[in-house]
């Protein structure tokens, strides 16, 4: 019996032995590289485009995102994960960081401040609710709220612009970051992804809820780990 389960342990696939999947014995001599399996779990093979090229995993789309994000002279980046642009005057386009932008996924509706209030420092500018929870970003000084751009959660991703605000340049930049700041941010974000990528393997599909494909990153990394990435993201 003993010799049994040492055999049985060592043909354990390296998939099984990281509890990736329940039970799967290796039959290809450990050569993962012509393994078929290895690679639909990889998702490098099967799970290709209708040109038959490989498509983008929850981690490598993220990543591209990031790496295209560029500092942007014409606009304040505010604490909080907030952006700000001048319009005219003490007018201005109110909006999310892409650095936020980028991580967040998978919103199923949103709560928004009225048109026409006055936000607080502290106070919740806007909700997002999803199938991970809810996270609110709040805003780092007082002004008044113009008109908002966007009502439904669809429209998240068409622009990073969510309110027209009314502010005074002071407090603008009493909470502006710099670009040593954003630049550091940046270097936070994209080291989240480093650690994910080392330390979740991603899969083509879940393997344990009926073959459902992973489209989402808390779907990778669990709920309570992803929304303490956002939180993470916003307090950095």
């Amino acid at each position: 019996m003993k010799n049994l389960n040492a055999i049985y342990h060592d043909l354990k696939c390296i998939w099984m032995a990281s509890d990736v999947v329940e039970y799967k014995l290796c039959d290809k001599n450990f050569e993962c590289e012509n393994c078929s399996f290895d690679k639909v779990i990889r998702n490098n093979s099967f799970d290709n485009d209708s040109l038959g090229k490989p498509l983008f995993t929850v981690t490598e789309i993220i990543l591209k995102n990031l790496k295209e994000i560029c500092f942007d002279e014409k606009i304040a980046y505010l604490r909080n994960g907030l952006i700000i642009k001048k319009i005219f005057g003490n007018t201005f386009y109110l909006g999310i960081n892409p650095l936020f932008h980028s991580f967040l996924d998978c919103v199923s509706s949103l709560k928004e401040c009225d048109a026409g209030k006055y936000v607080l420092k502290e106070q919740p500018v806007i909700q997002f609710f999803g199938d991970w929870g809810d996270i609110a970003i709040t805003s780092p000084m007082q002004f008044l709220m113009y008109d908002r751009m966007i009502n439904h959660a669809y429209e998240i991703n068409k622009s990073k612009w969510i309110a027209v605000i009314g502010a005074v340049q002071p407090e603008i930049d009493t909470c502006s970051i710099t670009r040593s700041d954003w630049e550091s941010s940046l270097y936070h974000a994209l080291n989240i992804i480093d650690g994910i990528k080392s330390n979740f393997p991603e899969v083509g599909n879940t393997m344990h809820d009926g073959g459902e494909k992973i489209k989402y990153l808390f779907q990778l990394i669990g709920k309570s780990k992803y929304k303490s990435i956002l939180e993470s993201i916003l307090n950095h």
